[in-house]
């Protein structure tokens, strides 16, 4: 018996609570809209001051940003997160691999067919129609960047024991040669790192 009057006096309060709850949710909205009353009344009676209208064009407000986060130094081309310099001197490939470290750079590699006809494009626009790529064989065709070889574009292949480094042909795809033959080359260097 004592365990029904107990449980009666829970629900009751229970009950009592909810009810509470209820009338305080209809009263709300009422609050409510005599608070959105007077934030309209002040808002009418706000003017702000106007100054001088001054224009200012999207290249101005974007410049700053893609000065200090997407500019890539003087000859250097922007293509995604990466600047790149097309060099017209010949040299070998191992001479261009040191000529683009002093830059901080690698000679550079394609993972898919828009990066290639990036590359291709920067040759042909530089009035080249060849080369050095970073991509080199080592047990296995590699990238000097140390990026997965994944894509390839083969014209011809030849002898990796003979021609074990990469060239572009902007024509053909690319082909393997010695590497003391002298081309172009193309550098590369990311710049969203620290």
């Amino acid at each position: 018996m004592k365990a029904l009057l107990i449980m009666s006096v829970l629900l009751g309060c229970v009950l009592v609570a909810t009810a509470e709850e209820v009338g305080a949710a209809e009263a709300a909205p009422q609050e409510l809209q005599e608070d959105n009353k007077l934030v309209e009344n002040e808002a009418a009676g706000f003017v702000p001051e106007v100054k001088e209208s001054v224009e200012v064009s999207a290249k101005e407000v974007a410049s700053p940003a893609q000065a200090r986060f997407f500019s890539c130094p003087s000859g250097w081309v922007r293509y995604k997160s990466d600047c790149y310099l097309f060099v017209a001197s010949s040299r070998t490939w191992t001479s261009a691999v040191t000529y683009c470290a002093s830059y901080g750079a690698t000679l550079a590699s394609a993972h898919d067919v828009f990066d290639y006809n990036f590359l291709q494009d920067l040759t042909r626009t530089s009035g080249y129609t060849t080369a050095w790529m970073g991509g080199f064989y080592f047990q296995g065709w590699r990238w000097l960047d140390q990026s997965t070889f994944s894509y390839s574009n083969w014209y011809s292949q030849n002898s990796v024991t003979s021609y074990p480094c990469i060239y572009l042909n902007i024509a053909i795809g690319w082909s393997n040669n010695v590497c003391t033959a002298g081309y172009p080359y193309i550098c590369v260097k990311k710049t969203d790192t620290c």
